[in-house]
């Protein structure tokens, strides 16, 4: 009894969206393209993985304040373009390029933050309309051409490595450690979980839900707009577009980990092993060379999938099961 009590507790946690899922793409893929297991290619799929981490880490956290946030992407195009116009046009030195990105990241939370949280609007239109206003900047700005002629220096926290581990990979896991610890162990994490629980309890609770709600929308887009300058250094070149199309891959990530679209639960965790399975199977396409039209259908169909076990496993916990 007590085994299969442990099975149970096991499988009723969220992650396990995510966990099965991934073993079974490992099992298949290696199965057809043992290259696969290469060193190298799993370097490759820990690579892609931490760039999508990135930003997934903390766009958990607005999930589960509640909130949502389309625009992730044209921050992260706006970051690495305004880095690249930092140190390109301007001569900024590497340090404080990116410090000015950073801060226009800080300026795009705001005023998402004062778009959705002040005026009270919701968060999944308003920011789709922002994602649109940003792309649009970056492309009137730059006449859609990609900004070059960067430093080697720069080139070294996109492509290089600490003791053979991309330096991304590093940044990822130290942010995911960060947050995790955040959200788990600190009284603003327990507001966040409070806030997206329920906003009127927390308010009866003496939290102040706008503040948090805006904290944690900052937080996404400077960390968006850090992504921008990680993809500006790995390419060498601060592209336009690098990042259109991905706020939708990983906001998938972040749910398919098990974290509630209704706000109040959700862990660090569930969100990389998310962001790993998506990288997993974009991968494996690759290598067994199957269509990439066929990667909208599988991760629609493993959203769906991750959205109803996502029902269950609340209905379940609510009825006290």
């Amino acid at each position: 009894m007590k085994n299969k009590s442990k099975m149970t507790a096991m499988f009723s946690r969220p992650e396990m969206g995510a966990v099965l899922p991934i073993i079974v793409m490992v099992v298949i893929i290696g199965m057809v393209n043992p290259n696969f297991f290469a060193v190298r290619n799993l370097v490759d799929v820990a690579r892609a993985t931490s760039y999508s981490f990135i930003i997934a880490a903390p766009l958990t956290c607005l999930f589960i304040s509640g909130g949502s946030d389309l625009s992730v992407s044209a921050v992260t195009n706006l970051g690495g373009i305004v880095c690249g116009w930092a140190m390109a046009s301007m001569g900024l030195p590497i340090p404080l390029a990116v410090l000015v990105t950073l801060a226009v990241g800080v300026v795009c939370g705001l005023i998402k933050a004062g778009i959705v949280v002040k005026l009270s609007l919701p968060p999944f239109i308003m920011t789709l309309g922002l994602q649109y206003v940003i792309n649009g900047f970056v492309l009137v700005s730059t006449n859609g051409l990609p900004i070059t002629g960067f430093s080697d220096s720069f080139k070294v926290l996109g492509q290089g490595r600490l003791a053979g581990v991309y330096w991304t990979i590093i940044i990822a896991v130290i942010e995911g450690i960060l947050i995790h610890i955040m959200l788990t162990r600190t009284k603003f994490g327990r507001q966040i979980c409070a806030v997206g629980g329920n906003q009127e309890t927390a308010k009866l609770a003496g939290i102040d839900v706008n503040k948090t709600r805006t904290i944690v929308n900052v937080l996404v887009s400077v960390l968006a707009a850090f992504c921008g300058i990680c993809m500006a250094s790995r390419f060498n070149s601060a592209q336009t577009t690098v990042a259109t199309g991905t706020e939708m891959t990983i906001m998938s990530s972040v749910i398919i980990g098990g974290t509630s679209m209704m706000g109040g639960s959700g862990t660090i965790i569930g969100s990389l092993l998310g962001c790993l399975l998506l990288a997993v199977i974009n991968n494996g396409l690759v290598l067994m060379h199957v269509s990439s039209f066929w990667q909208n259908l599988i991760f629609g169909a493993i959203l769906i999938i991750s959205i109803i076990i996502d029902k269950y496993r609340r209905e379940k916990s609510g009825s006290g099961l």
